[in-house]
């Protein structure tokens, strides 16, 4: 199945017997055999970055309010 071009591949759907949230379970096996497969998707470094100047200015802002 992994070898198949994506114009042959078909969605993975859960069985027409069972719940549409058995289509969000990776341990239970779909029709065909086929298992759900997850790919990480780590953000970013920039995302980070911006994170840690938002902690940055709120401590800071924080702060320099607390000391007025």
């Amino acid at each position: 199945m992994a070898d198949e071009p994506a114009s042959r591949v078909r969605p993975m759907l859960a069985p027409g017997s069972g719940s549409p949230a058995e289509a969000s379970r990776p341990e239970n096996a779909l029709e065909g055999g086929r298992y759900h497969i997850y790919e990480s998707n780590p953000a970013p470094w920039w995302i980070a970055l911006l994170w840690a100047a938002f902690l940055i200015f709120g401590v800071i802002y924080l702060i320099s309010n607390l000391l007025r």
